[in-house]
């Protein structure tokens, strides 16, 4: 049973942007909001935490997904994206030009396993990577917070010391 869950799911927007590269859909499939809380997940443990990326503009949706696998949002890391030349690194966005990213943080049940959260910070820079990609960064702040066993839902690759399930990886999550 996991009690520690990384979940960066592929949210479906409906706009298409021109150019090869640009929008989530060029890079993988995508999944309604309705999928992604019907997703039949792996066995997670009654006390627990996740770690779960939105999109800026699907706030709801994303809480919405939270609540659908039987998690209480608690709080949210905030990722400072900067270039290679230190500045922040300007992205897309649709009220304001995000140079972030944001993951909510909510538990299930009495999950009391966090190590030192007392030390951590809300919010850490870190260079933007290929589409999608979460920095090392992220992966060593829950690492520090939580002991495990953990899990990365629609994971790019493998890594150490965790499960990582993704379509990426050959493992594709099933929709109830």
């Amino acid at each position: 049973m996991y009690s520690c869950i990384v979940a960066d799911p592929p949210w479906q927007f409906g706009d298409a942007l021109p150019g090869k590269g640009r929008g989530a859909s060029k890079h993988y499939e995508c999944l309604s909001v309705e999928q992604i809380c019907g997703l039949k997940l792996p066995e997670i443990a009654n006390d627990s935490i996740l770690f779960l990326w939105r999109v800026a503009s699907m706030q709801d949706e994303a809480l919405k997904v939270v609540r659908a696998w039987g998690f209480a949002p608690k709080s949210e890391i905030v990722w400072h994206k900067v270039a290679v030349s230190g500045k922040p690194q300007m992205g897309m966005g649709r009220t304001v030009r995000n140079c972030h990213e944001t993951c909510i943080v909510a538990t299930r049940g009495k999950y009391s396993r966090l190590i030192d959260s007392h030390k951590e910070l809300s919010v850490f820079s870190a260079q933007r990577r290929d589409h999608s990609e979460k920095p090392a960064e992220f992966y060593a702040l829950v690492e520090r917070l939580c002991i495990g066993p953990r899990l990365e839902l629609f994971a790019r690759r493998h890594r150490p010391g965790w499960d990582c399930l993704g379509s990426d990886l050959g493992t594709v999550l099933e929709v109830s």
